[in-house]
């Protein structure tokens, strides 16, 4: 379509800054303004107008309709207008970009600088045009995923190029019932339509995810958690062999070894103080592969001293008692060397509080001695309860591997040989090794939520190590989608400012380690505000609460005021996207995921009324 060609539907009469007033000609009352190629809506605050500035189109987004007396608008009858006493209708709108032709396509580059002359003329923007300003890169045309159709027309596709998405992090928000994971959902598939080779981890917090994925292959669902089969195996319960054509009927009930955390997810779910209990954690940890548990469930460790063949035990006990302590400082100091040899399997996870209170209530006497001193004790004794309250919680035993007993080959690569292994399976494994699975669903509905912080943050604590460890060249690409993520990407236990969080580490590092966060929430003001300031592309739906918008305020880039206000009173399946992907801030209405994830609203009426 040629500027030359269509006929305006009004012309400029002031410029402001960017801000842009238009009067609208008589003809077109400010409604629809038509032309060969279709209808464009200059009805209703939000819609784009073309204004022509010679060589390029001036694209401006309406803010702002008014009736204007005549005389204000031309006072004292200057220029050909005739002055009337009908009103004129006056738009006010900010320039957001500009299109240009570039041999036989049109670009558009989105900046505020160029604006048009006085009296250029206005005119309705063609589907063409509107696919050249919602459009993608050009070097990303044939990489793009379809997301939905533009409100106002509903006949533009919306598109986003997928290097763009999701190189830099992606945040989806929005109310509960508004369409988060319809979206997600959507993305997902789409991706897998396109990528066959895509790899995406779904932390699916409510099992709502998959039926989403039934009828697809290489489709992976595992519930975190156990039951009780009659055989078990170290990683999980044994699994019935699904079938290659994902069903959702048999999912791989899996419990987390509580040693494959490693030393920084450990650290993570035990939050020790830095002064005293830190030090005696880091001395149990290094410690672990030489204590054993006995029947009676107490621990011990051992020696062996040449010529002779009978071993000699120490007890290791919780609760700064009195009894034995006279070679308690020779025992530690070989554990603390890493002098005594290491057990053929892992302890139980209840060894830590042991270690910890042997670790942390060693004192001397004035003779030398050593004693278990009680004031020290209590130094370390919040962290003991803290080790035998999760020990005791079935609810936390249901979810993570606290019995031990796996094998201990190597104690060099003890821990980094059992956190790679719940990586490779969680996560999936490195570049070049051969993978079951192209999505993994971990449904995580077995964990309680005043655990998911603790797990969930250690899981990432995990992941972290892993990814930055392998370096750039060994990881695999991977989409990790984090539902609901202000259950578990935020802070609750006041931990120290300067502490770092595996989840924002994954935020500002992990795109150059090929990981790339989808991060979807109702709160954005209860996530970190580093995860949101790091995410460059935003899907928003609707929000309501003033605290989410003004954390939304806060760390967008390109949104205005305008966009903004929008956000509150999105219908339901409608979304705002900005950021690196898209040219503008584009309002677009979602596409339905087919199938459709398990996360409709409840049928009062119909099941109340049979």
């Amino acid at each position: 379509m040629s500027i030359e060609t269509v006929d305006s539907i009004g012309y400029v009469v002031a410029l402001e800054g960017t801000k842009i007033r238009v009067n609208l000609l008589e003809g077109h009352k400010g409604q629809l303004a038509s032309h060969r190629r279709g209808v464009s809506s200059v009805s209703q605050p939000g819609d784009l107008i073309g204004l022509d500035a010679g060589t390029n189109l001036v694209i401006a987004r309406v803010t702002d309709m008014a009736f204007v007396d005549p005389d204000k608008a031309h006072s004292s009858n200057v220029g050909t207008m005739n002055v009337t006493d009908t009103p004129l209708r006056q738009l006010i709108a900010y320039s957001v970009g500009y299109v240009f032709q570039e041999g036989d396509t049109r670009k558009f580059i989105s900046e505020n600088w160029k604006l048009p002359t006085l009296g250029a003329k206005a005119i309705p923007l063609s589907s063409d045009y509107l696919e050249t300003i919602y459009g993608v890169n050009e070097d990303e045309k044939g990489s793009t995923i379809e997301l939905g159709r533009d409100s106002r027309t509903k006949t533009t596709s919306i598109n986003a190029g997928l290097n763009s998405l999701l190189s830099r992090h992606l945040a989806v928000l929005g109310s509960t019932g508004y369409g988060k994971s319809n979206f997600n959902a959507l993305l997902s598939q789409r991706i897998r339509e396109k990528f066959t080779k895509s790899r995406i981890v779904i932390f699916d917090i409510n099992g709502e995810y998959t039926d989403a994925f039934i009828g697809q292959k290489r489709v992976k669902e595992t519930i975190l958690g156990s039951i009780s089969p009659p055989s078990t195996n170290s990683a999980g319960f044994a699994p019935v062999a699904p079938p290659p054509i994902f069903d959702g009927k048999y999912p791989v009930y899996h419990q987390i070894p509580y040693q494959a955390f490693g030393y920084a997810g450990l650290i993570k779910l035990l939050r020790p103080s830095d002064k005293t209990q830190l030090p005696a954690l880091r001395n149990a940890l290094k410690s672990l592969h030489m204590v054993c548990t006995c029947q009676n469930g107490l621990i011990w460790t051992a020696e062996t001293i040449p010529p002779s063949t009978t071993a000699n035990w120490f007890e290791l006990v919780d609760d700064c008692r009195q009894d034995g302590q006279d070679h308690l400082s020779q025992w530690l100091k070989k554990l603390r060397s890493n002098a005594l040899g290491h057990f053929p399997t892992w302890p139980p996870f209840k060894a830590l509080a042991n270690l910890v209170a042997e670790f942390g209530c060693q004192a001397f006497t004035p003779q030398g001695a050593s004693k278990r001193d009680a004031f020290s004790y209590g130094n370390v004794l919040s962290l003991v309860k803290i080790i035998q309250q999760l020990v005791d919680d079935p609810r936390f035993n249901n979810v993570v591997n606290l019995s031990g007993g796996q094998a201990i080959t190597n104690p060099a690569t003890m821990w980094n040989k059992e956190v790679e292994n719940e990586v490779d399976y969680i996560f999936g494994k490195k570049s070049g090794e051969p993978q079951d699975w192209d999505v993994h669903i971990i449904n995580l509905k077995n964990i309680a939520d005043d655990h998911a912080p603790m797990i969930l943050g250690s899981l990432l604590e995990m992941y972290s190590d892993v990814l930055f460890k392998r370096g750039q060249d060994q990881n695999y690409p991977t989409m990790l989608l984090l539902e609901e993520a202000h259950h578990y990407l935020r802070d609750p236990f006041a931990e120290e400012g300067t502490q770092l969080k595996a989840y924002e580490r994954l935020a500002k590092e992990g795109r150059k380690f090929n990981c790339s966060l989808l991060v979807s929430t109702q709160r954005p003001s209860e996530l970190s505000s580093t995860v949101l300031a790091m995410c460059s592309n935003w899907i928003s739906l609707r929000l309501t609460n003033e605290r989410d918008i003004n954390a939304l305020r806060h760390a967008i880039e390109n949104g205005n005021e305008h966009t903004l206000s929008e956000i509150s009173g999105l219908p339901r399946g409608d979304a705002i996207g900005f950021g690196s992907t898209f040219n503008i801030p584009v309002r677009f209405t979602i596409d339905k995921a087919e199938p459709s994830p398990k996360s409709s609203d409840a049928a009062f009426a119909s099941i109340w009324s049979t």
